[in-house]
C-alpha cells in the first residue's frame, strides 16, 4: 500500500557538525513522520531535537 505524505510543517535545524539540515513533518492523515529532503526518517526525541538514527547525528532547531 502507498501512502500519499503531505509536508505539514519545515523545520531548519543544525547538526552536530555545524550543517544545516531541513527536516520535514509528514502526514498520511493516520499517522505522523519526521523526514529529511531525501526521504529517510529522522527520530523526534523528547527534548525537541532530531537523531538521524544510522549516523547518531543530533539536530537541533535553529533559533531565528
Amino acid at each position: 500500500m502507498t501512502h500519499e505524505w503531505t509536508n505539514i510543517q519545515i523545520m531548519e535545524c543544525n547538526a552536530d557538525d555545524g550543517a544545516v539540515v531541513t527536516v520535514f513533518k509528514q502526514s498520511d492523515g493516520a499517522a505522523q513522520r519526521y523526514v529529511l529532503g531525501n526521504g529517510q526518517t529522522v527520530e523526534y526525541n523528547t527534548d525537541g531535537t532530531f537523531t538521524i538514527p544510522e549516523t547518531q547525528t543530533n539536530l537541533s532547531l535553529m533559533a531565528f
